[in-house]
């Protein structure tokens, strides 16, 4: 059975999260690689109460050791935007807290992102709903704000016209961030465009 030890984990990780041990689960992610892969790869798993919890223990990862997820930022972030536009609201809203978190922590990994990450990010400004769009004003603010902005200038300068559109939007958002639930779009546009100056 000790042959085993040098396969992928995503197995053992998946069992320890349908069982909801997750206490379990972070410490292992921190201490070995394959865990962290294993965990990585399942946010591709077809099941949303897999991909959900993922998230969210990524998140917790990122918490606890941000250190560990330094290098994998350039995979993690491009899969968890990419998960901010799923169906189901357990996924949609953990991939926000984690995108949101990794870029705060993490600005200068921002300049790994590629063309389609950047697209995806113009395209949920002008064509997402109001929450998403909500979620991707927070986002470029904190980019905005940060040592990313070096990296991202021309992104940075290339959404102020869509942000300044969204001022007077009155419509309310609900996203998973402290004071942001019951906000009025515009209220979110004022505070990044602050940001972005």
């Amino acid at each position: 059975m000790g042959f085993l030890s040098f396969g992928s984990k995503k197995g053992k990780i998946k069992k320890l999260i349908e069982e909801e041990r997750f206490d379990e689960i972070v410490p292992m992610v921190v201490k070995d690689k394959k865990a962290l892969n294993a965990l990585i790869e399942l946010l591709d798993d077809p099941a949303p109460g897999i991909r959900g919890d993922v998230l969210l223990l990524l998140g917790n990862v990122v918490e606890q050791r941000s250190d560990v997820i330094e290098s994998r930022v350039g995979t993690i972030f491009p899969k968890a935007i990419e998960l901010t536009k799923d169906r189901n609201p357990y996924v949609r809203e953990n991939a926000m807290v984690l995108s949101y978190e990794l870029a705060r922590r993490f600005p200068g990994a921002m300049r790994g992102l590629n063309d389609s990450i950047v697209n995806t990010v113009m395209e949920e400004l002008r064509d997402g709903d109001k929450n998403t769009k909500g979620f991707i004003l927070m986002l470029l603010g904190e980019l905005g704000s940060s040592e990313a902005r070096k990296y991202l200038g021309d992104l940075i300068e290339g959404v102020r016209g869509y942000v300044e559109e969204l001022v007077d939007v009155e419509d309310k958002v609900i996203l998973p961030f402290e004071g942001k639930k019951w906000v009025s779009l515009g209220e979110i546009a004022k505070e990044t465009l602050e940001k972005l100056s």
